[in-house]
């Protein structure tokens, strides 16, 4: 907060239209005073924030310490005044933040500034159930819509990188101290960190797992509103968030038994899929591939880099294993070999005539979606010779 920065409203060319008050969330402006803008608490104003000039449909307000170069972007321009550099541009457009935007003249005063850059991480856990996650997300997204016109007044080009973060080298990778973390251009956006138990998270460890609780104007929130994230982009960009020390980054024990209780988890999955008969295991073989039976090798083979059994049986290469299984024989017996495949999940059969949707897969074992993404490469061998499939 600033006591030497804060808003200036010129009276003659203001419209009243509330903009500005209604988005300024340090109560720089009386809120009582309907439309018509006040500056009530100028020590309330975030040093160098251009926020709600950026929004001024007809340029009213300028700032007091104002020592950046930044002029209101819709301010109007007399008609009788001269361009800054002294010219005759023969400029047609109306000025934003230079003389002459959008013009190839010899005095240069048409030169638009590179973008500045601003990379936001979003780092978290897990997105498929975990509600903090995908709270965090969604209020992201709503946060940087509501910014979107004053980034671009500020001349920000965004960029968003969405981190799951599935193993202790990702952790460490990124510096990972808690779920979720939105980082700007490297900086946390919260002052300190609070967490508390996330029932969710507990679920997908098997064990007991903190996540993070945002902290905006003195209430606790596990699920925080856009104005918290908001707020926090701001205060990154103004300089009121100290970048972080480079210290020795150690994996918190928190981070630590999670990973710990996850794979212990996942090492106890299983999907069993009953087939029909198949030419081999997978039934990839052969120029003419069905589509299916390529998508669920790809993802049972990427499940198992994860940890996790699909395990595939076909009546042609397993038939004791369609005797073994009760239900399966069951099912056999009383619909035919046309309610092939099955789905088996927890000695359960969950779908059958149809191999699962890999939207159904991560629903029953309750993983993430990008533990389903592989490259699955036909040999062209398996069971055949060369092209001629058996």
């Amino acid at each position: 907060m600033s006591k030497t920065w804060y808003p200036i409203i010129t009276e003659e060319t203001c419209t009243e239209c509330g903009k500005c008050i209604a988005f300024c969330k340090h109560d720089v402006y009386d809120k009582e005073n309907g439309n018509t803008p006040v500056v009530i608490n100028p020590e309330s104003c975030i040093n160098h924030c251009h926020g709600c000039g950026g929004l001024c449909p007809t340029g009213s307000i300028t700032y007091a310490g104002e020592d950046t170069g930044w002029t209101p972007p819709n301010r109007k321009v007399n008609e009788s005044e001269e361009c800054s550099c002294g010219d005759d541009c023969s400029c047609n457009e109306e000025p934003v933040n230079s003389c002459c935007p959008g013009t190839d003249t010899s005095c240069g005063c048409s030169s638009k500034p590179q973008a500045k850059e601003l990379t936001i991480d979003f780092l978290y856990l897990d997105l498929s159930i975990c509600e903090r996650c995908i709270a965090t997300g969604e209020t992201l997204d709503e946060a940087l819509r509501v910014l979107d016109p004053v980034l671009k007044t500020l001349n920000y080009a965004v960029t968003v990188n969405n981190v799951n973060i599935t193993t202790e080298k990702l952790a460490e990778k990124y510096r990972f101290v808690s779920s979720p973390t939105i980082r700007v251009n490297g900086i946390d956006i919260c002052n300190e960190l609070v967490e508390n138990e996330c029932e969710n998270c507990c679920d997908l460890a098997g064990s007991s797992v903190d996540c993070r609780v945002f902290v905006y104007e003195g209430k606790e929130y596990t699920q925080p509103p856009a104005a918290a994230i908001a707020d926090g982009v701001l205060r990154v960009l103004y300089g009121n968030i100290p970048k972080p020390e480079n210290d020795n980054y150690v994996l918190p024990e928190n981070i630590k038994k999670y990973f710990i209780g996850r794979a212990s988890v996942m090492n106890q999955l299983k999907m069993f899929i009953y087939e029909p008969a198949l030419c081999c295991e997978t039934g990839v073989c052969g120029a003419d591939v069905d589509p299916e039976l390529l998508r669920i090798s790809s993802v049972a083979n990427n499940l198992k880099k994860n940890g996790i059994t699909l395990q595939r049986y076909n009546l042609n290469n397993a038939p004791q294993a369609f005797i073994d299984n009760a239900e399966i024989n069951n099912l056999i017996n009383s619909e035919g070999v046309d309610a092939l495949p099955a789905t088996v999940v927890d000695s359960k059969i969950v779908k059958t005539k149809a191999y699962p949707t890999n939207g159904e897969i991560v629903m029953w074992l309750n993983i993430s979606a990008d533990y389903l993404v592989a490259e699955f490469v036909n040999s062209g061998g398996c069971c055949c010779d060369n092209s001629e499939c058996c």
